[in-house]
């Protein structure tokens, strides 16, 4: 497997070596935890791309951050060895004799994959499942189920240099979850109507006795799936098969009504926000297309913890509370810190956001972002993940960024690393008071989370250490 310490492909190479596949692979980058998890497979791990690391395999898997003149790659080619792309591979090794259940969507498809994967086994259904976070149940985010249903997060980015195709459409599923269609990947999508294009070819190979299950709310998806030959079911915050509505909050939970074939049932869950809301109605609509009873369907989503890095609290003391979120599209961003506003009434929402995404470094979203601050007190930027790639003219404008939310909110801040971030943070932040800090990004913004958690540890002590 050459980049096998990629967070898919380390997961394809475990499911491999699970299934009783010998394994090995390569990578640039080799450290924990994927470096531990492979080595206590028995993986055996090569740092650094050189064709000797080949040794004759049967198979070569070529993850999708590997371009030509990668010296396997090269080997590859001129050896005419065998080749596939991850998307092929998990095909091949496991989709072809499952019941296929795909997640896709521009938001929430890891929290609905896994969510999903939760209530089928909690029901007995005994799925396999391969989600794009680390479901808190289950600590993991694959696992190999007796069951006919093979649950899969339907990633609509490229799937290698030598397939320029979503890796969904290799999946061929026999159910789809469509939560939403937004445009995203600016990298390689030149707009939402190409994006579109590739929806309409997944939803035309969903066969006749399948179901495609649909976010109403979008205006172009009802389009989308109106050709399909499948039985399509519609969920929605107003009107759809399924329409859910937010009733109260109760302790930790949030308690929901999911109406349904003319009669309602009420559902308790841990997640918060109409996104997660959103995410819980397809889940269940899912679930009830393929047979559960209601009951089943409550229990599930009550049971479920939710998704590593989404709406996950990573610091709680006294009145202080900080949530790590994986938002980085404006309206991600925008629901997120509009979901934090109702939850924590009385508190002030600080917004730290890093814009690491190959989109949300560029300006595609230049007029869109601005706006999706407004729910916060208090919004800090780190400058933008390497932008050398890109175009000077096609760059985010950061300084424009924060002219825009000062027209506004004059409480807004850009710093160079994450060292001015916290020093910014402690010194301000009020321990006694109430507080909720969101960091958001899609990487790993240089070790923020630990080291934030650290200083304020130090703060929640004695203030005056800090300040």
């Amino acid at each position: 497997m050459v980049g096998i310490c990629g967070i898919a492909m380390g997961t394809l190479a475990q499911m491999l070596a699970d299934s009783g596949y010998d394994v090995s692979g390569s990578d640039e980058n080799v450290y924990p935890p994927m470096s531990v998890m492979l080595s206590e497979k028995g993986i055996r791990v090569m740092k650094g791309y050189r064709a000797e690391n080949l040794s004759s395999p049967d198979l070569v898997i070529i993850g999708n951050a590997i371009s030509r003149g990668n010296p396997e790659v090269e080997a590859v080619l001129d050896g005419r060895i065998h080749y596939v792309s991850m998307a092929q591979a998990i095909r091949t090794f496991f989709l072809s004799d499952r019941e296929v259940v795909a997640v896709t969507g521009t938001h929430g498809k890891s929290t609905t994959t896994a969510l999903l994967a939760h209530m089928l086994g909690t029901a007995g259904f005994a799925p396999s499942y391969l989600v794009g976070g680390v479901s808190r149940n289950s600590g993991s985010n694959y696992g190999l189920g007796s069951g006919r249903h093979f649950v899969i997060e339907g990633d609509e980015y490229d799937s290698a240099f030598f397939e320029k195709v979503p890796k969904f459409i290799f999946y061929k599923p026999t159910h789809l979850i469509i939560t939403s269609l937004e445009y995203d990947h600016a990298d390689i999508y030149s707009g939402l109507d190409e994006i579109e294009l590739w929806f309409r070819r997944l939803v035309n190979t969903v066969p006749s006795e399948g179901s495609i299950v649909y976010c109403a709310d979008y205006g172009n998806i009802p389009g989308i799936v109106s050709g399909s030959f499948s039985r399509n079911f519609s969920f929605s915050g107003r009107k759809g098969d399924l329409v859910y509505g937010f009733d109260s909050y109760d302790g930790e939970f949030s308690v929901l009504d999911l109406a349904c074939g003319g009669s309602a049932f009420r559902v308790r869950t841990r997640l918060f926000g109409d996104f997660n809301y959103s995410n819980i109605a397809a889940a269940a609509s899912m679930c009830l297309c393929l047979g559960m009873d209601r009951d089943a369907v409550a229990d599930g989503i009550e049971s479920f913890m939710g998704v590593k890095r989404r709406q996950e609290i990573i610091y709680r003391e006294r009145d202080v509370i900080i949530y790590e979120d994986f938002a980085h599209h404006p309206t991600a961003i925008k629901s997120v810190l509009e979901s934090m506003r109702e939850r924590h009434p009385g508190h002030s929402i600080w917004a730290v956001f890093e814009p690491r995404s190959a989109t949300s470094r560029r300006s595609v979203f230049q007029e869109e972002l601005p706006g999706a601050f407004r729910s916060a007190d208090t919004v800090i930027f780190k400058t933008p993940y390497d932008q050398t790639n890109i175009k000077k003219e096609d760059r985010l404008d950061i300084e424009r960024l924060m002219n825009d939310i000062r027209s506004f909110n004059d409480d807004v801040h850009v710093f160079l690393d994450v060292d001015g971030i916290i020093e910014f943070i402690s010194g301000r932040i009020d321990p006694s008071g109430k507080n909720v800090v969101v960091i958001m990004s899609n990487g790993g913004f240089d070790g923020i989370y630990g080291r934030i958690k650290s200083r304020l540890d130090k703060l929640m002590i004695d203030p005056m250490t800090v300040n």
